[in-house]
């Protein structure tokens, strides 16, 4: 009764928080896909693929560094608030992204370019008309990944003042109030359920049309 009382008693605080940790999500999000997506492209052109393979390797190998010490190293280099907090996840929010791009996008078989070459496609309608369709479902895997890691990540950067609902987890757990702890570890979960159903949703949906692009 304690965790209900405290969380409807404090309900406009956590939305408060709430938003902020959503705003967090999308701008860290949005920059990852966005790097992530520019990064891949550019390593895995013709005259490339070797130092795109080596970059696969690196990545596969960073997806186990935790996320509190990239947190740990921005705050050392950047300071605290948002901003940090927003480059942290962005750095960490990559890694899935540009292994599962990068390999997507090597897997596609050499005889479906060779065809598409004949065809008289050039490199740039390769990338958007064979290999990016072909890809999609690893790509949009990968963005999926990034997600949730960047809506739990998100949590810990509370700790160099990102603010959103860590703040409710850190200091609950500093003084020692469960119910202050479990109202912000609650709706952290209630958020990254929905935003994965909304993320599965958006896949499916992406992956049909990319279908349907390579049919054509």
């Amino acid at each position: 009764m304690n965790i209900v009382s405290y969380y409807f008693n404090n309900f406009g605080k956590i939305m408060s928080a709430l938003e902020i940790h959503i705003f967090i999500f999308l701008a860290s999000l949005t920059f990852s896909i966005v790097i992530g997506m520019a990064i891949s492209i550019f390593i895995t052109q013709e005259d490339k693929k070797k130092i795109g393979r080596a970059i696969l390797s690196f990545m596969g190998a960073a997806q186990s560094v935790p996320s509190l010490v990239i947190i740990a190293l921005i705050f050392i280099f950047v300071g605290i608030g948002i901003k940090p907090a927003i480059i942290a996840l962005v750095i960490y929010g990559l890694v899935p992204i540009i292994f599962n791009t990068t390999s997507g996008i090597l897997s596609v078989r050499p005889n479906i370019i060779e065809a598409g070459k004949g065809m008289g496609l050039t490199q740039n309608q390769l990338l958007w008309k064979v290999k990016i369709p072909i890809a999609l479902p690893v790509i949009m895997g990968g963005i999926r990944s990034s997600a949730t890691i960047i809506i739990g990540s998100a949590t810990v950067a509370a700790v160099i003042g990102g603010g959103g609902l860590g703040d409710f987890i850190f200091i609950g757990l500093k003084l020692q109030k469960p119910e202050m702890l479990i109202s912000g570890a609650l709706t952290v979960s209630l958020l990254a359920i929905v935003v994965d159903t909304i993320m599965a949703m958006i896949e499916k949906k992406v992956i049909s049309k990319g279908l349907q692009i390579k049919k054509t």
